[in-house]
């Protein structure tokens, strides 16, 4: 009788599940309110409910940093905040990066701090303990 081997999950789906973690995680901390103007999920503007999303501060598609799935490099923002309004954080950075600044001192030191740390986002040891860190309360 021969014992199968259990497939390893693909590294994209694990990192895409790291994501979804993170994203939770982000949300839940800041209570499904955006951390710029206060719109709690499900609030009304222009008669719409509102989502809330969670924005990278750095980033994700700088391949090995550790600051992809780091709770310090994510912020709750509603769409407006996030991608929508003149002063989002996808047109107009510079803005956001002040707001941030002032919103978050130390999270925002810690990533430039961390800006050029690499990991191998490939080790299946690194991906679990990373699990692990986003999965704690």
């Amino acid at each position: 009788m021969s014992s199968k081997k259990k497939k390893l999950k693909p590294i994209p789906v694990i990192h895409r599940r790291l994501y979804r973690l993170l994203s939770e995680k982000c949300l839940r901390e800041a209570n499904y309110t955006c951390e710029i103007c206060g719109t709690k999920k499900g609030d009304l503007y222009n008669g719409k409910p509102q989502r809330v999303e969670t924005h990278h501060i750095m980033s994700r598609n700088n391949k090995n940093s550790p600051l992809k799935f780091d709770i310090r490099n994510a912020i709750c923002l509603c769409t407006r905040c996030h991608k929508t309004s003149r002063r989002s954080a996808h047109k107009h950075g510079l803005w956001f990066a002040k707001k941030f600044t002032e919103l978050r001192p130390n999270d925002a030191k810690w990533i430039l701090d961390h800006t050029d740390d690499q990991v191998n986002l490939k080790d299946r040891k690194i991906l679990t303990k990373i699990e692990e860190n986003l999965k704690q309360k």
